[in-house]
């Protein structure tokens, strides 16, 4: 049932502020562990909104943000003469001399013997690889209607079968979840249960480490006609997860899945700075509302459910 609930009686968050914290905690501990779970820590946010608010609102994933700090510290240090690398790497996190050369040379094309000899090293480079073309906070570009009024709603906590893919390739999650989505409906037809699918979805829950990370997960799913859950043999990534039940703002794209991560960036950049809505500690999730074998890819509907206190 839609939520009659307004902007003016829910909590106000002012984001930039607690991303602030994160960004000094950075500064101070270049030799720390600095991964996202650890940073949306000091921000006082949820892990599953800390990235994607950080990238709307910096134009850089925070894995490229630690990295580009580490850097910059490295090339400063390395100017003094008797700094020896080994201690500018430690300093810096590190944990050896070849690390830090490996990390500049795939970052910034340099080494520390170059920048020594005073080098410049190609900064455009590093946030290039991690930019994305996310629209960012205060950008003055117009967002979609769509995502400028969303529709707030209350849903009720469902269980959905997944399958886990892994693996950006250029900074992209499209052929994981095409190989994902191919194993899950595949297990779907064989069990005889993909006339009772009611909702397809996808999760991205990690924050990716470079745009080639072989790690970051997609997870697709789908739910069923029934909230009895059907049966079917689990197998490969299959599994059973629930589907967080409460409050969600719901922002619609039409277009390909390629810009989804626009339309995001446009929810966590501009739509929720604007309206200081509080989440909550799950993550937003995106419903496939159309059949994209049936459509062109200009017609295609997403819905993106951002999960609201």
């Amino acid at each position: 049932m839609p939520d009659k609930q307004t902007l003016s009686q829910v909590p106000s968050v002012r984001y930039l502020d607690l991303l602030s914290r994160a960004v000094a905690h950075v500064g101070e501990h270049l030799d720390a562990v600095l991964d996202n779970d650890t940073l949306a820590r000091h921000a006082a946010l949820s892990p599953y909104h800390f990235h994607r608010l950080f990238r709307a609102h910096f134009g850089t994933t925070v894995a490229g943000y630690v990295t580009w700090r580490r850097l910059q510290r490295a090339c400063e240090l390395l100017a003094r003469p008797d700094a020896a690398v080994l201690d500018v790497a430690l300093s810096v996190g590190y944990e050896s001399a070849q690390a830090l050369a490996k990390a500049m040379r795939r970052e910034l094309d340099t080494t520390p013997t170059a920048v020594r000899a005073g080098s410049t090293p190609q900064w455009q480079r590093l946030f290039e690889r991690r930019a994305g073309g996310v629209p960012l906070a205060g950008d003055s570009s117009p967002p979609s209607q769509a995502v400028l009024k969303p529709r707030l709603i209350e849903l009720s906590e469902r269980r959905v079968l997944t399958a886990t893919g892994h693996g950006m390739h250029h900074g992209r999650m499209a052929r994981a979840a095409r190989e994902t989505a191919a194993e899950l409906w595949a297990a779907l037809e064989q069990a005889g249960l993909a006339q009772r699918v009611i909702r397809s979805i996808g999760i991205l829950p990690d924050e990716p480490e470079h745009p080639e990370d072989p790690h970051a997960r997609i997870l697709v799913g789908v739910d069923f006609d029934d909230e009895l859950a059907p049966s079917i043999a689990l197998h490969g990534s299959l599994a059973w997860r629930p589907l967080a039940g409460g409050r969600y703002a719901v922002f619609t794209h039409i277009g390909p899945y390629d810009d989804l991560h626009r339309a995001w960036g446009s929810a966590y950049g501009q739509w929720l700075p604007a309206t200081g809505y509080a989440l909550r500690d799950v993550p937003p999730f995106e419903h496939y509302v159309n059949d994209p074998r049936a459509l062109p890819p200009e017609q295609w509907r997403t819905d993106l459910h951002l999960p609201l206190m």
